[in-house]
């Protein structure tokens, strides 16, 4: 609808945008610290110059190759007996893959998880530990943005490793959920085998 009355601005805004956005600030990506590079040598050589410009965002695109894959595999191997967890699957991987992680991607995923949370297996000692390394990879990563942000040391080199253990730990958990995924208990879209909802007999 958007992309309706406003066009191509409403597909590049609200969509594109997401696959050739290349910051480099607040950016829990493993990708960041190649993008500050190429930026900062860009900006060097030309000023920030349209081609320069050009060049750095063509960055946005190389790392979709994961992402396609993913989304093939869990559209084609998923989405037929499970929408809902495929949906998560694809959304957290997207996030997980993407050349640019803030904070509120998070959330993309996270409103995804309560519609197939009851068929994942959380209490499995896999799951526990994929959950705790996520929790530190986190806190590792906070604690050196805020090195470099804050007390403003150069601890750049020291946020990109914070950010592949982040990654690491993202795959990681990625890969247990899928692990611990109940085979057969997703709700069935037939006729009287669904979600059923019980009442009261007067």
């Amino acid at each position: 609808m958007a992309v309706y009355y406003y066009g191509q601005t409403a597909l590049d805004e609200g969509l594109l945008y997401h696959f050739q956005r290349v910051d480099h600030r607040h950016n829990y990506s493993m990708y960041w610290y190649w993008i500050y590079l190429a930026r900062g040598k860009a900006e060097a050589i030309s000023q920030l110059s349209t081609e320069a410009t050009t060049t750095s965002s063509a960055w946005g695109f190389i790392p979709l190759l994961p992402q396609v894959l993913i989304l093939g595999f869990s559209s084609l191997g998923i989405a037929p007996y499970d929408l809902a967890f495929a949906l998560f699957c694809q959304t957290f991987s997207f996030v997980a893959f993407n050349i640019v992680i803030t904070a509120q991607y998070f959330t993309w995923y996270l409103c995804l998880l309560p519609l197939c949370s009851d068929r994942i297996n959380w209490y499995s000692k896999r799951m526990i530990l994929s959950l705790g390394l996520l929790i530190v990879s986190i806190i590792t990563w906070l604690l050196s943005a805020f090195t470099l942000e804050m007390l403003g040391w150069r601890s750049h080199r020291q946020v990109w490793l914070a950010s592949l253990f982040f990654f690491i730990a993202n795959v990681n958990l990625l890969s247990s959920i899928l692990n611990g995924y109940k085979k057969g208990t997703a709700p069935s879209s037939q006729p009287g085998k669904g979600w059923t909802i019980k009442t009261k007999r007067s």
